[in-house]
């Protein structure tokens, strides 16, 4: 009797559970949008670990499917968006109801060290209204000389490796610089890290992996600055220079039911996206084809300290370097580019050779 039960009732949860399944999968269907096939309980996720990038499994879907698709994490629809006049919407235009971003699995959005990145409604419009002075003109110039502190000290630490003439990874040299000037700019304190990898402030940046949204940039910057001997004549290419990299190297961006591809190339003119072009920018196009920091109330709220750090940097390191390409060990640092909340390299192998003694 009590077995017949338990079968009945683990039909019935059987039942119910396909019956849940079939209509969540169909959830685009009934709204006439296209998308990928999901598969049972898992929906379209094993299509995205298989490639290890959900930047690239959306923009192959994006040209597959159109600027307008769905597609499944779990049961989960998420809808893609790549429309500028859509995002617009999304963005400004109707931000009211598109205010947060996703949960994060097992967060909870009322839990008291929730930050600004993942907070909702009133409590992110007051973290955001009491952070937003820190960003201002005033403060960015006072942050400068910090800024210009830690720059002198990455500038020691591409000096030693100079003089060894040898191959090296740049990329931990810039967490470290990074890392520096946000505890230096943000927390006024001098920490050691530039110079000792095992700073506790450092090691735990790195737990937090904070930093990575910051350095990116300049990583790549790195990993193409080959492509930059020509452009060095116009602070507007410069400019444009650090706009493509954001555009080709930051994660989509995320928001209740919104995804964004990187690139659509009908909105970057008749070359190429893929091809390094930064002249594209000088053409006025649609505000919303270039949002590597997002758009809207909820932009990234440091978008111009990063920029600040990038190009400090870039000027002060290219007044006195050319960065030499060392081969197979450079290129390899291409195709091993990973991504998390930013696409990253394991490693950037560099050379350096002063300009002076290229001159001679």
């Amino acid at each position: 009797m009590l077995t017949g039960i338990l079968v009945g009732i683990l039909f019935i949860l059987i039942v119910s559970y396909g019956w849940h399944v079939h209509r969540a999968y169909s959830f685009f269907t009934r709204l006439n949008i296209p998308g990928p096939p999901p598969r049972f309980f898992f929906g379209n996720l094993l299509e995205i670990l298989e490639t290890k990038r959900l930047s690239l499994k959306i923009q192959e879907w994006t040209k597959k499917y159109g600027r307008i698709f769905g597609y499944f994490e779990g049961h989960t629809p998420i809808l893609v968006v790549s429309d500028p006049d859509i995002l617009q919407d999304i963005f400004i235009k109707s931000f009211s109801s598109f205010p947060s971003r996703r949960d994060f699995p097992f967060e909870d959005p009322q839990a008291k060290n929730v930050h600004l990145f993942t907070a909702h409604s009133l409590r992110w419009k007051r973290q955001r209204f009491v952070i937003n002075p820190t960003f201002s003109s005033l403060k960015l110039k006072q942050m400068s000389p910090l800024i210009n502190r830690c720059i002198n000290s990455f500038m020691e630490k591409l000096a030693e490796q100079h003089r060894c003439d040898q191959p090296f990874d740049i990329y931990a040299l810039f967490k470290r610089f990074t890392m520096d000037t946000i505890w230096s700019c943000g927390f006024g304190l001098d920490t050691d890290m530039q110079n000792n990898p095992n700073d506790p402030y450092l090691v735990q940046s790195q737990r937090m992996a904070i930093e990575e949204n910051n350095v990116t940039p300049l990583i790549i910057l790195f990993i193409l600055i080959i492509e930059l001997k020509w452009l060095w004549n116009g602070l507007h290419r410069f400019d444009s220079s650090i706009r493509y990299w954001l555009t080709n190297y930051l994660p989509i961006t995320r928001r209740f039911i919104s995804d964004d591809p990187a690139t659509c190339p009908d909105l970057w003119g008749p070359v190429d996206p893929h091809i390094f072009y930064p002249e594209r920018f000088a053409t006025k196009r649609h505000p919303l084809a270039w949002i590597p920091f997002g758009a809207g109330p909820r932009n990234c709220v440091g978008m111009r300290f990063a920029l600040l750090q990038i190009k400090e940097l870039i000027v002060r390191l290219l007044k006195i370097y050319s960065i030499v390409d060392c081969g197979e060990q450079t290129h390899h640092s291409i195709d091993e580019l990973k991504e998390t909340f930013v696409i990253f390299p394991k490693n950037v192998i560099v050379r350096l050779q002063r300009r002076d003694e290229t001159a001679r």
